[in-house]
């Protein structure tokens, strides 16, 4: 990726993480806020590429939330314990 792409990429997820409340929705943290999957998308695996992820959030914002990266350990884990 080209610097001017990951300058606007950067700025898009800023935005976006704006745009779900700029705060974990569990516990109301501001640092290090990640999106995770709540419903299943299109965009799957470690090969996705940042682009592709902010226009599957922008595209699809009922399938995520933003978590911190504790509260996002602790939904992974409970998903994987009732997905069994």
């Amino acid at each position: 990726m080209t610097n001017a792409t990951n300058k606007w990429i950067k700025g898009a997820f800023e935005k976006l993480r704006e745009t779900f409340g700029g705060k974990c929705c569990f516990c109301g943290s501001i640092d290090k806020l990640q999106f995770a999957h709540i419903q299943a998308t299109d965009v799957r695996g470690r090969g996705r590429g940042r682009k592709e992820r902010y226009y599957d959030i922008k595209n699809n914002p009922d399938s995520y939330v933003l978590l911190c990266p504790s509260c996002h350990r602790t939904l992974d884990k409970t998903i994987k314990v009732y997905s069994v």
